[in-house]
């Protein structure tokens, strides 16, 4: 069996992952296991052994492991995108979906900025081309160390990050935006680009969910209160989506949300 999971953000004080081995029963049976992007927090602090120390947890207890990469985490891996089972099922992390990259973004200036700068450095580049797109992304999240997520343990430093999220009003409401046009951007993009998909698998946007377009959307959530996430099981040629619930400390693969028939 083949599990995705996306968005666990680790060394990000605000990640209900407070230790690796909370992860265990989400991992027993999974011969494939697939990290799309933000699987751990690369733009504050954490030490090259603390990333590879992360990897190894994973590798030891999985056999075979893919690192996707994500905006939090751009050098993580060579593996921006991934089509699985014949191209049918097309798994990528999110921020190629907008244009501005995280449209909620306090910094959202910046990225348009390093977003222009870094396509002129390459002059004639189609934006709208994914293979672009893609190369850009990666390249604006390294710039964007910058601009470090404002969060500790400390109920002061939450208390700044929360200012700093929900003021000025432009950023909630350009998150809710996001999270209602994410499908349709996804499932049109997918159509240009990656045609012979019938199921797009995303995170980024941190809302979890299931629309059955054309190709079908899915969205993983993260390993942040309060949405929390999903996960993605491909058996063959079903794919399932299931809530990740909680036992005691340690998450567990809960009730199943959706499946999809593979054509």
């Amino acid at each position: 069996m083949l599990r995705i999971l996306s968005d666990l953000h680790l060394f990000d004080a605000r990640t209900l992952v407070r230790d690796l081995v909370q992860l265990d029963p989400l991992l027993a049976g999974v011969e494939t296991l697939v990290l799309n992007g933000d699987t751990c927090e690369m733009r504050r602090g954490a030490t090259p052994a603390d990333v590879e120390a992360m990897q190894a947890y994973f590798r030891d207890r999985v056999p075979r492991v893919v690192f996707v990469t994500g905006n939090h985490d751009p050098d993580i891996g060579d593996t921006h995108e991934l089509m699985l089972a014949d191209n049918r099922i097309w798994v990528t992390h999110g921020d190629v979906f907008f244009d501005d990259l995280t449209p909620w973004a306090r910094q959202r200036a910046g990225l348009v900025r390093w977003v222009a700068e870094v396509l002129a450095e390459t002059p004639g580049a189609d934006f709208s081309n994914l293979d672009v797109r893609l190369r850009v992304a990666r390249e604006v999240a390294r710039r964007e160390t910058d601009f470090p997520d404002r969060t500790t343990r400390s109920w002061s430093a939450h208390l700044a990050w929360t200012w700093h999220t929900f003021f000025p009003p432009r950023q909630p409401l350009a998150m809710l935006r996001s999270w209602r046009e994410l499908p349709n951007r996804a499932a049109t993009l997918a159509a240009a680009q990656r045609p012979a998909a019938q199921v797009v698998v995303t995170g980024h946007v941190h809302f979890p969910g299931v629309w059955h377009l054309n190709p079908t959307v899915i969205n993983t959530g993260s390993f942040f209160s309060p949405l929390g996430g999903h996960l993605v099981d491909v058996d063959g040629a079903k794919v399932s989506v299931r809530k990740i619930a909680r036992r005691g400390r340690d998450f567990v693969a809960g009730r199943t949300v959706a499946e999809i028939r593979l054509r």
